[in-house]
């Protein structure tokens, strides 16, 4: 009985430890500004930096242009893979990477609004203080983000994460 949970405590130890391990940026769908990298194993002319365009198109050799806009790193490595192993290459290891991610913009009643680098696990609250801090009239409760293309804003508090691309807007209190 000891060995079953034994057993049992090192495989969610395991697990946990190999869910921890996965790189971060699989997380974020790439968007224009974003500059990612292509990096095939033992394939060193095929290495490609690119910054995305608004298009969301990214040449490759060998394939042409490819389309990384609202995919994944892990999707994106997996349709290069599958268009290498179309006759070019015999098992291919793709990585790709965001080496940079497309800025915040935080705007209103900040004392310092204006773009800025985009930092993981970067709250509101943290973008404020990045942004010089509140000015006298703005609200301490009415802030909100708009990600994407989506024109909505949504409200937040100040431990709140952003995204890469979020616009922070920080409105005016009336008093």
């Amino acid at each position: 009985m000891a060995l079953r949970i034994l057993i049992l405590i090192l495989s969610l130890f395991l697990v946990a430890v190999s869910t921890a391990q996965q790189p971060i940026d699989e997380e974020f769908v790439i968007g224009a500004g974003d500059v990612i990298s292509f990096d095939v194993y033992n394939e060193k002319d095929l290495f490609v930096r690119a910054r995305i365009s608004s298009s969301g198109d990214v040449r490759i050799p060998l394939i042409g242009n490819i389309n990384v806009l609202h995919k994944t790193t892990k999707q994106i490595s997996k349709e290069v893979e599958a268009a290498l192993l179309d006759g070019y290459l015999v098992e291919p290891h793709v990585l790709v990477s965001i080496e940079k991610f497309r800025p915040i913009f935080v705007k209103g009643a900040v004392k310092l609004p204006g773009a800025y680098d985009f930092q993981l696990n970067l709250t509101v609250n943290q973008a404020i203080a990045i942004a010089g801090g509140l000015r006298d009239r703005a609200s301490s409760s009415d802030w909100f983000i708009s990600r994407g293309a989506k024109t909505e804003k949504k409200k937040v508090k100040a431990d709140h994460i952003l995204q890469p691309g979020d616009v922070l807007h920080i409105k005016e209190s009336i008093f």
